[in-house]
């Protein structure tokens, strides 16, 4: 099943700052990583269900999966008919509280 995907105004947020961070020291590297976050992303219309669930008892409880990219990891939930992005987060963060 397809569904679309909303990243939402968050994850978005987090997409640029991690793209202004990187590209202080290395731009290219910045623009490869971002392109393949998005990549990511977009592979979640046909494969939403492919990723990860936490470890987190809270965090799965709420329908949290998370797919990884590099050092980075994309929280997101499955619905009906469309896969919502809630945050992109460097893996070595505690994300579990800006969930």
């Amino acid at each position: 099943m397809t569904r679309s995907v909303r990243v939402l105004r968050r994850a978005q947020l987090d997409l640029v700052e991690i793209q202004a961070y990187v590209a202080r020291d290395r731009p290219e590297a910045a623009e490869t990583l971002i392109e393949g976050l998005v990549s990511r992303l977009r592979s979640l219309e046909r494969l939403s269900d492919r990723g990860a669930v936490p470890r987190d008892s809270r965090l799965r409880r709420a329908g949290y999966r998370y797919l990884s990219h590099s050092d980075y990891l994309i929280f997101y939930k499955t619905l009906a008919r469309q896969v919502r992005v809630y945050r992109v987060l460097h893996g070595a963060q505690q994300y579990a509280h800006l969930l």
